[in-house]
């Protein structure tokens, strides 16, 4: 008995040891363990007004800069309250903090804390609004482990704003249109014209007719509720989005789920609402136990136009981004893997859901090995709670994902990208991170986290990459006639020069190839505002073996900058006449045509749901059974957080509409005409709302301030400026300051508010301020100015100091007089 316990133990030691040595040997010099994306831990909180819940917010584990959470507004409710509602999960609060803030943070008007917290927590809050549009509410969470938790909404006055009507009309609208109800009085609300919206029922808008409007044919069962967002709260107009899934039999009779994102701008004027802007888009997200895949290509359902993919160079592997989720399908091996997604696979819990993050798709090999990037709030995972940009490497063969760097950072996820998406690039043999921040191009050796700086002091305009950021060109200050263009994946370099007493201006790539300018220094002139402008007189295009192969040159014609997409070059011209460069029409020209995609994004309609997207083959597809899979996250316990210096904090103007932060732009201009096209608002860095579309009245003039001349040959432009800062109480020499800086510095010095220069829009979105009560100066010319004082629905009046004369023009007769001074105005907010 004694001997068979020992033979027993001995085997099973042989056995134990023989299984370690075999791991041992199939694992040596692999100590990477791999497994499913850890799920959310963090609480979140809403709010209640009137019986509904508002405003579900995600928690931020670090402080936040102002513009990147200030997308919600709450209204106190009759009381003058902020009712909080906590969803704890299974986290413990130990405490929770607030305070109110001015609307720009820099105030603090109320903080408290309380120890003890249950399911809800009130606020008094009214009296920190008195004589305040709006405030900030800035909430914290202790939670166990030594966690803190930080959430962020505005705070409105419930009085004058109307919101509670315009909500029960939005609710009534939302249900009605789900359940084909009482579709006369959706009929009247919609625009639809002679123009409609053919884009059929996965993008609807108030021009959509009223089948579209209604869901078709389709119908839809909300699942898992709706969600609410409150963007703008105001006496002119409520702004509201709705986030919600719903199911649907699809073509086929086959159950399908989609994600819808519905937007709803409603005014409230003499005890009646008025749709002003409705926006309805969908994505069908993707079920691989459907028939996913065709003999045509993939087949995506509801999609946007712009679906963002990738093609190795055989067309058998193609990535792609459907619903927040990454996925790639490999022809070959007749598989379709999900890359990375946040969501969980019942689409249950609302945290994961959360898309305040953008994906994407930097470059794809040849086998299928993809790196991409999520820029913005990581929804779970590692970096739970945090914003930054995290670069991810997927290998195709191992069907394994692994995060080779995350950069931290405290703006919204557009920003980010704004920031960091300019150029990354991973070089996966070398396992090396090449990224450009705040100027400085830095090279990050992932294996022991050394950085190391390569180039500094690059301002915008020196430097271009290429699409996937494998190549970048750039330019040093003290060599303005040449610039280097280096090949990362190889290491190899190669410069590009122009001729003794010439600027070479890097514009960008186009298909691999380089793509600049050359200007003369002689040709330094100015621009109708004001500021110095060397033109390009020709542009070039080097291939990957540094020879030229397209020119572009026109006498007479300089390019002051290009805009690239895909291969086609669109050209902002002008004439350089005494010294000042006056725009001509734009030209466009393509670069060399060449092999392009096996696969395309197409198009197809079906009785059922009408326009729908494919990713199409060239080739037919042979075996539709694709196999699923679901990657795996690689587990390190090395941190792969990498600090880098940014500009973020720079001036900037934020572009919120549609439900959503759409932009951030540095010319107030773009961001306005931006804007413009979604009914869309501008807010500075300073959480100034600089434009506002359609929050004005009707008919404005400014009869505080009066007719004026120029004086002591002074220019109008100067007058201009001398006027509005009077007019603002401002008593400095302006005269004497404008010989020291030019006029918008010294507009911006002393307006007594936020100065703002607006590049390219028209004398209509002028308004905006004009209805505010401060004059718009609009340049007219080199040193010539008008100051709009002024308007109607079809006309500005405005005052010329030549003469001092008070007239009143239509706005194309007004943007005709503009474009001479390049459609430039300088306004200020208070």
């Amino acid at each position: 008995m004694k001997k068979e316990t020992i033979r027993r133990v001995v085997l099973s030691a042989v056995f134990i040891l023989a299984l370690c040595i075999t791991s041992y040997i199939l694992n040596h010099g692999n100590a990477k363990l791999t497994a499913d994306m850890s799920s959310a831990t963090l609480p979140t909180i809403s709010f209640v007004t009137n019986k509904q819940e508002i405003n579900l917010l995600a928690g931020h584990v670090k402080e936040m800069d102002l513009s990147a959470v200030r997308d919600t507004v709450t209204p106190l409710d009759a009381k003058g309250r902020v009712v909080v509602s906590l969803q704890k999960y299974k986290r413990k609060i130990l405490s929770l903090q607030y305070e109110i803030l001015s609307a720009d943070g820099t105030e603090r008007l109320a903080k408290e804390t309380e120890k003890k917290v249950g399911r809800t927590y009130s606020i008094q809050a009214d009296k920190c609004l008195k004589g305040r549009k709006e405030a900030l509410l800035k909430l914290c969470l202790e939670l166990d482990q030594g966690d803190r938790v930080y959430f962020y909404t505005r705070l409105v006055k419930l009085s004058g704003t109307h919101f509670l009507e315009c909500m029960d009309y939005v609710k009534e609208l939302h249900t009605n249109m789900l359940e084909k109800k009482a579709t006369g009085s959706i009929e009247k609300v919609l625009e639809t014209g002679n123009q409609g919206n053919q884009t059929g029922l996965w993008h609807v808008t108030i021009h959509s007719d009223l089948k579209q409007v209604t869901w078709g044919e389709l119908k839809p069962k909300v699942i898992h509720g709706v969600h609410w967002s409150v963007q703008e709260a105001k006496e002119a107009y409520t702004a509201i989005r709705l986030d919600y899934l719903v199911q649907c039999m699809g073509d086929g009779d086959k159950e399908e789920v989609y994600q819808v994102k519905e937007f709803f701008r409603v005014r409230y004027l003499d005890g009646k609402q008025y749709l002003l802007t409705y926006d309805r888009a969908l994505e069908e997200l993707l079920d691989t136990t459907k028939a996913v895949l065709t003999r045509k290509g993939i087949r995506l359902g509801y999609a946007s136009q712009d679906v963002q993919y990738k093609v190795n160079a055989g067309g058998t592997i193609v990535s792609f981004v459907q619903a927040n989720e990454l996925w790639s399908y490999n022809q070959k091996t007749s598989s379709l893997a999900l890359v990375f997604s946040f969501s969980d696979s019942e689409k249950e819990d609302i945290r994961h859901r959360r898309d305040a993050y953008t994906l994407r798709l930097l470059s794809m090999k040849e086998n299928g090995d993809l790196t991409f990037a999520v820029y913005g709030y990581m929804n779970r995972g590692n970096h739970e709670g945090e914003s930054g940009a995290a670069i991810y490497y997927y290998n195709q063969a191992k069907n394994e994902v692994e995060e080779k760097a995350f950069i931290p950072s405290n703006q919204s996820h557009i920003a980010i990208e704004k920031e960091f998406g300019r150029f990354a690039f991973y070089h996966d043999k070398e396992n090396v991170l090449y990224v450009m921040a705040d100027g400085k191009l830095s090279k990050i050796r992932l294996r022991t986290g050394e950085r190391e700086e390569l180039l500094s002091g690059l301002q915008s305009g020196q430097y271009v990459s290429s699409e996937d950021g494998s190549l970048i060109a750039y330019q040093r200050e003290d060599k303005k006639s040449e610039a280097t263009i280096w090949n990362l994946e190889t290491g190899q370099e190669e410069t590009v020069c122009v001729g003794e007493g010439e600027v070479l201006r890097p514009l960008g790539f186009v298909m691999g190839d380089f793509v600049y300018g050359t200007s003369r220094e002689q040709d330094m002139g100015h621009s109708s505002s004001g500021d110095r402008v060397l033109g390009m007189y020709k542009l070039e295009i080097r291939n990957a073996k540094n020879k030229v192969i397209k020119t572009y040159q026109e006498t007479g014609s300089y390019l002051l900058g290009v805009k690239i997409c895909g291969n086609m070059i669109t050209m902002n011209r002008a004439s350089l006449q005494n010294g000042i460069y006056k725009e001509l029409a734009e030209d466009y020209i393509t670069n060399n045509e060449k092999k392009g995609s096996t696969v395309s994004l197409q198009s197809y309609k079906t009785e059922q749901k009408k326009t729908q997207f494919r990713l199409a083959f060239e080739e037919e597809i042979k075996n539709t059974k694709a196999k699923t899979l679901k990657a795996k996250h690689i587990v390190s316990g090395r941190d792969r957080t990498i600090a880098l210096e940014s500009d973020l904090a720079d001036a900037r103007y934020s572009v919120f509409g549609l439900g959503k932060i759409a932009g951030v732009y540095e010319n107030a201009g773009d961001a306005v005409t931006a804007a413009g096209e979604i009914s869309g608002v501008v807010i500075s860095s300073k959480q100034n709302y600089i434009w506002e579309d359609g929050n004005r009245v009707a008919w404005y003039r400014n009869f505080k301030i009066g007719a004026f001349c120029t004086k002591n040959g002074e220019s109008s432009l100067t007058a201009c400026v001398r006027r509005v800062l009077s007019y603002e109480g401002n008593k400095s020499d302006v005269t004497a300051k404008l010989e020291e800086k030019n006029a918008f510095e010294v507009l911006k010095t002393y307006c007594g508010g936020e100065a703002v220069r607006f590049k390219g829009c028209s004398s209509a979105d002028m308004r905006y301020l004009i209805d505010k009560g401060t004059p718009v100066i609009a340049l007219i010319g080199n040193d010539s100015a008008i100051l709009l004082v002024g308007y109607d629905a079809k006309t500005i009046t405005y005052i010329d100091p030549a003469d001092g004369g008070v007239r009143t023009k239509n706005f194309s007769a007004i943007d005709a007089m503009t474009s001479g001074g390049g459609q430039v105005f300088w306004g200020y907010v208070q």
